[in-house]
């Protein structure tokens, strides 16, 4: 006999299980209905590639391709997936052989199923052999694909006859029948192409890459289009500078670290270049600062304490406190024979500006002897402005007139009685007079001075 009070109990239970199985089963229902929307899908899938979950991003791809055969996202999201790992060139032209069929009135599913053919053809043979196309030469057939295609209106037409002109060119070349490491015409072919490719904003004005670029950055930020922003700035700066609109190269390049990134070198070496050029040496400084505070590494010292010499030159002033710290830190850091050498040349030219002839002199004999028997004109060169530097702080002109006899006669001077002379004769002994060129911005520099 049940109890009222145990009755209550089982009927409260009743009521309970008769509201949670409708309230899961509307959950339920919502979420495999979320799950089976594609655009749903495709947006999971390409969340977990990005994160790096392939096999997870395949798999919803795969839901995705079992809902609708015809959904091209999810093949091109496969295909990623693929080529992101090695060796699955084979299974990304099946993917679009699968694609081909499923979707059998798609051109542009087509034309990537023959591009990938293409790209087999150009060397991998182990793939050729399993393709099984009809008579046997790829090229021809995908020649003759893409002529269908273009009867058929294909969307992108222009596109389209560009490749099979390539196509043509690639039949032309029997880059298919002879190996590509050894097919001559196929080199010279790709070297054009490097080389147009490199040139193909050469004719754009600088206010054309200007308006190019801020066309770029007007677009929806993203990552991918950062390379292109990077190599519109890089045609930007070139142009003007190619115009001698030094201010608006060196304004390009400082906005460029400013916004994009902080450490890419070709924009800091613009950058120093041309600030070095303008004598905008405050705002040098105070990169260099940061930079050093950044990085603490020997050439990043060595920069800092460059631009300060520079400073130190334009005002006319011996150096200061900040210089003679740097001086000492690089000494610390210095820990190859490269780095040696930068060191002991700025201790030579630090001393030279302070008025220490003394000093600066036996560094220059060390440094004479360290560089002694080498024939690195462009090292050797280096010493040679430095000594013509040193005999120009002290008035000497007639030295300085001498050091390129030495240079172009050096066993002439060899046993001079002065022993800065010598030196400068030892060190020049085995220099290299294969390119005049460096002789000639040695006679440029020492004029300069």
């Amino acid at each position: 006999m049940i109890s009222r009070k145990k009755f209550l109990h089982l009927a409260g239970l009743g009521i309970v299980s008769s509201l949670v199985p409708n309230f899961l089963l509307a959950r339920f229902v919502e979420s495999s209905s979320i799950d089976n929307d594609v655009p749903t899908l495709l947006k999971a899938a390409r969340r977990l590639r990005k994160q790096g979950r392939l096999n997870a991003a395949k798999n919803k791809y795969e839901q995705v391709l079992a809902l609708d055969a015809s959904e091209i996202r999810a093949y091109n999201g496969i295909r990623k997936i693929l080529l992101s790992k090695k060796h699955k060139e084979l299974e990304v032209i099946q993917l679009y052989q699968q694609a081909s069929a499923n979707i059998p009135t798609n051109l542009r599913i087509k034309r990537r199923l023959y591009s990938q053919y293409t790209k087999a053809a150009l060397g991998n043979k182990k793939i050729t052999g399993q393709l099984n196309i009809p008579g046997g030469r790829i090229l021809t057939y995908v020649k003759e694909r893409y002529e269908e295609l273009l009867l058929q209106n294909y969307p992108n037409k222009k596109n389209l006859e560009k490749e099979l002109a390539k196509i043509d060119k690639y039949i032309a070349l029997n880059v298919d029948i002879v190996d590509t490491r050894k097919n001559k015409e196929l080199k010279k072919y790709r070297r054009e192409n490097r080389n147009a490719h490199k040139q193909r904003f050469n004719h754009l004005t600088a206010q054309e890459t200007v308006q190019e670029l801020a066309a770029l950055k007007a677009k929806e930020p993203s990552n991918d289009r950062l390379p292109q922003i990077r190599e519109m700035s890089k045609v930007n700066i070139s142009a003007l500078r190619a115009e001698k609109d030094y201010n608006g190269a060196l304004d390009a390049a400082s906005i460029y670290l400013e916004t994009i990134d902080k450490s890419d070198p070709y924009f800091i070496k613009q950058f120093r270049e041309l600030s070095k050029q303008l004598n905008n040496i405050d705002d040098l400084v105070r990169f260099e600062n940061y930079n050093h505070t950044q990085k603490k590494t020997f050439w990043s010292a060595l920069a800092l304490f460059d631009v300060y010499f520079k400073q130190s030159e334009v005002l006319n002033s011996p150096g200061s406190s900040v210089m003679d710290s740097l001086i000492q830190e690089i000494s610390s850091r210095s820990e190859n024979p490269q780095q040696n050498f930068e060191t002991i040349t700025r201790q030579v030219k630090y001393l030279i500006l302070k008025g220490d002839f003394t000093g600066a002199k036996t560094k220059l004999f060390a440094l004479c002897l360290q560089k002694a028997g080498t024939s690195d004109a462009h090292s050797i060169d280096r010493v040679n402005l430095i000594i013509a530097k040193f005999y120009s702080r002290q008035g000497s002109s007639n030295d300085i007139s001498r050091i390129l006899e030495i240079v172009n006669n050096p066993t002439r001077f060899i046993e001079n009685e002065d022993e800065l002379t010598r030196h400068t004769a030892l060190l020049n002994l085995n220099r290299s007079n294969n390119k005049p060129i460096h002789l000639q911005q040695l006679q440029q520099n020492i004029n300069n001075l």
